[in-house]
């Protein structure tokens, strides 16, 4: 009787080893697909800034004072911006 169940314990302790294996595999292989597929994004991202980053360096040399306009244009309406936000939360003292 304690010879079966010693048997049976060891079988069962075997078999939930093997499962808890094939477990830590399967975790380990969706951990390295993800990191690689992270990389791959990354390598993408930056491909892509660097593709906007010399689309506007072109554009810029192409047309000097159109870009100098829009760069006025944006850092006036974020100092308007900011000007309105500091006066409607009263930190902007007259």
């Amino acid at each position: 009787m304690q010879a079966e169940i010693l048997e049976r314990t060891v079988e069962v302790r075997d078999q939930l080893e093997a499962e808890v294996e094939r477990v830590k595999e399967a975790v380990v292989d969706a951990v390295e697909d993800r990191l690689v597929a992270a990389r791959l994004a990354v390598e993408h991202g930056r491909h892509a800034a660097e593709g906007l980053v010399d689309d506007a360096e072109y554009q810029i040399k192409q047309r000097p004072f159109s870009a100098l306009g829009v760069t006025f244009g944006i850092g006036l309406g974020l100092g308007a911006a900011i000007g309105v936000l500091l006066v409607r939360n009263g930190r902007c003292v007259r």
